[in-house]
């Protein structure tokens, strides 16, 4: 574990990137973009001293679904290997509950989504076939 002090608008990991560690912010705040740098770009969470960011890389060795930057001066971020966890969470256990309901709540958000998109996508073929139907009734009232 080691404690790193970031600029500000300072990249510290990018979109796309392979993870290796995760950080907890010990000051400042942090901001998560989707697309950073592009016309596309879309700031997704800001995080602040005491929350952890960059796990979801770290435990799955997956790339960053996201880039982490800076958005106040002197950021100071403790930087966790995954060989770092065991003694991190024995010297904080709260933050392994922490993590826990972070991990919790994108789970349920992201099922949230997915019910909504399901359901969108329900509506739109219901309202399809009535249109169809509309158009087969008012097409055979126009032939005749």
């Amino acid at each position: 574990m080691k404690e790193i002090t970031y600029s500000k608008d300072q990249v510290i990991f990018r979109q796309g990137d392979y993870a290796q560690n995760m950080f907890d912010i010990i000051s400042r705040k942090i901001g998560i973009y989707r697309d950073y740098g592009t016309e596309k770009e879309e700031r997704i969470a800001e995080l602040e001293a005491g929350e952890v960011f960059g796990e979801m890389g770290m435990i799955e060795y997956c790339p960053r679904s996201a880039t982490a930057v800076v958005l106040s001066d002197s950021a100071v971020l403790q930087e966790l290997a995954e060989s770092d966890l065991n003694e991190y969470f024995k010297d904080k256990p709260e933050k392994l509950l922490q993590l826990m309901r972070l991990l919790s709540r994108r789970i349920r958000e992201t099922t949230q989504k997915y019910v909504d998109v399901c359901r969108t996508v329900s509506e739109g073929r219901a309202a399809q076939k009535k249109l169809n139907d509309y158009a087969s009734f008012f097409s055979t009232l126009w032939l005749k």
